[in-house]
């Protein structure tokens, strides 16, 4: 198993996500922990109060009481957790130019669609896990032996 520094934080108001995350990362080998919240409101508290260290959220588009826009511009518009620099990916059903485009105006830094299968899955998470992993960033903690590592383990 390749173990991944820091959680991945997976929004989704679709409670089958978060096993179909879970089966993915086990398919690709990928040790990591994973904090599951259907209600992108909790999300942002814990965001607020948490001192993890997060490696990636993962945020559906579409959901009720608080959208995955929303969530993001909350966000953003906190200096504390913008200064965390940590990656935001949209995986929505829901991929029109209209919200894509949006998306990127604040700063998204990848949307998806949702795959199929899960084998598609797997593989559109094993994508975004190496190069966030290779990706440099303002608050890096990694050094580049251990990315190698992990990226050849």
């Amino acid at each position: 198993m390749k173990k991944l520094n820091g959680k991945i934080i997976l929004v989704d108001d679709d409670k089958y996500e978060k096993e179909l995350l879970k089966d993915a990362l086990k398919n690709k080998n990928w040790d990591v922990d994973l904090e599951y919240f259907m209600n992108p409101i909790l999300a942002l508290e814990y965001f607020k109060t948490t001192k993890d260290e997060i490696f990636l959220i993962i945020s559906d588009m579409d959901m009720p009481e608080m959208t995955g826009m929303q969530l993001k511009r909350a966000l953003d518009n906190d200096v504390l957790l913008r200064h965390n620099t940590i990656p935001f990916i949209f995986a929505s059903t829901s991929s029109s130019k209209g919200e894509i485009k949006t998306a990127y105006v604040y700063r998204v830094q990848g949307y998806f669609e949702k795959p199929v299968t899960t084998e598609e899955q797997a593989n559109m998470i094993d994508i975004i896990i190496k190069y966030w992993i290779v990706c440099k960033h303002p608050n890096e903690s990694e050094t580049e032996e251990t990315s190698n590592n992990i990226l050849n383990a």
